[in-house]
C-alpha cells in the first residue's frame, strides 16, 4: 500500500510545514486540490492548487507532488497539459496529474459557465482526458472538438518523465471507461455517501474496472479518505481501514492532513507508517 497526504493549506507557511512532515514521515505523495473557493464557506482560505504544487516541487527532494484533482471546469486541456509539463520540470520528474470533471455549482459560478448536465459532464471528461493524454505523449495534431477544439498546438519541451502519470477521478460506468482508456490511475472518494454504501459501490466499481481493462495493464487504485471515512479516529481504526480497502483492490490511500484534535493519532500512525504497507 502506498500512502499520500492531501493538504489544503491556509497559507505558504502551512503548506511548507506539511510538506516537511510528509517527506520526513515517508509518505509517497503530497497532494492538494484545485478549487478556487471553498464550496460551502467562502471565508475559508483557498489557494490556487498548481501554484502550491510548484512551491512544493521546488522545496522538496523525494516525495512526489500532485493535483488531486485538476478541475476541468476552470481551464482548457491545452492549458492543463502545459501546466503539467512545467510542474514536471520544476519537480524534476515527480509530478502526478489527477483530472476530474468538477461538481460544485460554485466552480461553475467562478468560471462563468453554466452547470453541465451529468451526460455533458462525462462527455467533456472523456474528451478532456483524451486531449491531455495525446498532448503529453507528444501528439500536437489539430483537434476538432466538440468541446475542446484547438489548432497549432506545441508541446516543447516534453516532459521529464517518459510518461507523466494521469489519474482520473471516476465513479460512474462511463467515467470508469475513461480511466480504462487513458488512466495510469483511478481515484474515488465517498463524498456524502455512508461508508458502508461507498464500500459496496467500490466493490462493484473495481469489478467493472477490471472488466474494462481486460488484463491489459495494472493501474494505481487510489482511495481518497474523505467524508464518512475517518482515518484519524484511532490507530486501530487506521489499520482496519487499510486492510478493508486493500482487500478489494486499492493499492494507494490518500489521507487528509489531520485537524488539531486528530494530530495525536496521526503522529502515532506516521511513526510506523511502513508497517501498514
Amino acid at each position: 500500500m502506498r500512502f499520500g497526504l492531501k493538504v489544503n493549506p491556509a497559507g505558504w507557511d502551512d503548506a511548507s510545514q506539511w510538506a516537511g512532515i510528509a517527506e520526513a514521515a515517508g509518505f509517497d505523495g503530497l497532494w492538494t486540490g484545485d478549487n478556487l473557493r471553498n464550496p460551502r464557506d467562502p471565508a475559508i482560505p483557498v489557494h490556487d492548487g498548481p501554484t502550491i504544487i510548484a512551491g512544493w516541487a521546488a522545496t522538496t527532494t523525494r516525495i512526489r507532488v500532485g493535483l488531486l484533482i485538476a478541475n476541468m471546469v476552470f481551464r482548457q486541456p491545452t492549458v492543463l497539459a502545459k501546466q503539467a509539463t512545467t510542474l514536471d520540470h520544476v519537480s524534476r520528474g515527480r509530478f502526478d496529474l489527477g483530472i476530474g470533471s468538477g461538481v460544485w455549482p460554485t466552480d461553475h459560478g467562478m468560471a462563468g459557465t453554466e452547470v453541465w448536465t451529468a451526460r455533458e459532464r462525462t462527455d467533456r471528461l472523456a474528451e478532456f482526458v483524451a486531449v491531455v493524454d495525446r498532448l503529453l505523449s507528444g501528439d500536437v495534431s489539430d483537434h476538432a472538438g466538440p468541446y475542446y477544439p484547438y489548432t497549432l498546438a506545441a508541446m516543447t519541451p516534453s516532459t521529464v518523465q517518459e510518461r507523466l502519470p494521469l489519474i482520473v477521478a471516476a465513479n460512474a460506468p462511463r467515467a470508469l471507461a475513461v480511466v480504462a482508456a487513458h488512466g495510469d490511475g483511478w481515484v474515488t472518494f465517498p463524498g456524502a455517501a455512508a461508508e458502508a454504501d461507498f464500500y459496496d459501490a467500490s466493490v462493484r466499481r473495481t469489478e467493472l474496472l477490471d472488466s474494462l481493462l481486460e488484463g491489459r495493464r495494472e493501474i494505481r487504485r487510489i482511495l481518497l479518505a474523505y467524508g464518512e471515512i475517518d482515518p484519524w479516529a484511532s490507530v486501530d481504526g487506521f489499520a482496519r481501514l487499510v486492510d478493508r480497502y486493500r482487500g478489494i483492490g486499492f493499492n494507494e490511500l490518500v489521507l487528509y492532513a489531520p485537524k488539531d484534535h486528530e494530530r495525536a493519532v496521526f503522529d502515532r500512525v506516521i511513526a510506523r507508517l511502513d508497517t501498514y504497507r
